[in-house]
């Protein structure tokens, strides 16, 4: 993907993002093997998603405004932990 990069994250915010993302997908992961009749677990799954989800976006805003990044369509490059816009 091209883009402009706006951003090179230090150490800290860039294995923030990177657990956060890494969860999020694995999470998403789950949602295709675990059976909706276990009731119990798919509820424990869906919580966890919804609080990993809101932790992701909150990433992004709270990112942004501190940075005052410009433009509001971003993606991270894991190879280089580059923020890049799309804007």
């Amino acid at each position: 993907m091209k883009g402009k990069v706006i951003w090179k994250l230090s150490k800290e915010d860039f294995n923030n993002i990177q657990d956060l993302f890494e969860k999020k997908l694995a999470l998403e992961n789950l949602t295709k093997i675990i059976d909706v009749k276990d009731s119990e677990l798919y509820e424990k799954l869906v919580k966890d998603y919804g609080r990993t989800f809101h932790e992701f976006n909150n990433w992004w805003s709270v990112m942004s405004k501190k940075y005052k990044w410009e433009g509001s369509n971003w993606w991270v490059n894991f190879d280089t932990q580059e923020v890049i816009s799309q804007d």
